[in-house]
């Protein structure tokens, strides 16, 4: 029967030293510093003007200390080390996010601004990772039903407006947020107009949404844009006209093309009205003298 008890007790503590070994290399393992990014190298579009996070995902860092260099072919250049910044430009800055995001925030970001990023931890070896940075600014127009870029746009009373919105050059960073507006007025589908609606994609750096009021009216003419948050906006132009006005629902688009040549078409008649209205005027007053 000791037998038997001796034996339970000595599997017993075979199985708690199994246990506290298996944690404590575990826990060794767990110690260790290491970054929470699944590449070691990371791609990053921002708008120009706008406020970019490089982000810096550190894991059990302990003492360690944590560094963002920027590399120009040769030169490397420190930013931040820990909470210090030493760059001397006033717009980058450490902007910590609990519990471990030791990111880099560079405001108004600037085409100078491209280029390669490195966050540094300060084990050995040292533990790297580079951000790489691209500026772009996001191009929107608006277009018809028919994909042509649009300035105005004539519709008859009880048709559909329809207009598309569409943004290339997305910024990857950037959370979408794009509204259709008339008159400074927001079009939501609970507007009090009714037979609004709005259908918005993004895909990659390229987002497009679709504005549809049904059955217009009258009230619905005025300029509508196209506004993305943060990034820029478009605008168009809409008349509602009756049936009455033919000429010019058929004439119907005014595109940015067509637009081009108006400038000097009034430039020519003014050049011809300035040299033809004296000679006009005199004819006219000698014939009624």
């Amino acid at each position: 029967m000791a037998g038997r008890v001796g034996c339970r007790s000595s599997l017993l503590l075979l199985l708690l030293l199994l246990h506290v070994t298996v944690n404590v290399r575990q826990a060794g393992g767990e110690q260790q510093p290491h970054f929470l990014h699944q590449q070691r190298a990371l791609n990053m579009s921002v708008q120009r003007g706008s406020t970019a996070y490089l982000h810096c995902r550190v894991a059990d860092l302990q003492d360690q200390s944590v560094s963002w260099y920027r590399k120009r072919g040769d030169e490397i250049q420190l930013i931040t080390f820990d909470f210090q910044t030493y760059h001397n430009d006033d717009r980058f800055a450490l902007s910590y996010e609990q519990p471990h995001n030791w990111r880099l925030r560079i405001r108004y970001v600037q085409e100078r601004d491209e280029g390669s990023y490195r966050c540094q931890v300060g084990t050995h070896p040292p533990l790297a990772l580079t951000v790489r940075l691209q500026v772009v600014e996001a191009a929107v127009h608006i277009l018809d039903e028919r994909g042509v870029m649009l300035r105005e746009k004539f519709y008859r009373v009880g048709s559909t407006i329809e207009l598309q919105c569409r943004v290339a050059d997305v910024p990857t960073a950037t959370t979408l947020q794009l509204a259709w507006y008339r008159n400074r007025h927001r079009l939501n589908y609970d507007d009090v107009r009714g037979g609004v609606s709005v259908k918005t994609e993004l895909r990659g750096s390229l987002a497009r949404s679709w504005l549809r009021v049904g059955n217009a009216i009258r009230q619905d003419s005025g300029s509508y844009s196209c506004n993305v948050t943060g990034l820029a906006a478009a605008s168009v132009t809409v008349h509602v006209v009756p049936d009455e006005y033919p000429a010019a629902i058929q004439r119907g688009v005014r595109s940015a093309d067509q637009w081009r040549g108006v400038p000097l078409l009034l430039a020519s008649l003014a050049f011809t009205l300035i040299h033809t209205l004296p000679h006009a005027l005199s004819c006219c007053i000698l014939a009624h003298r």
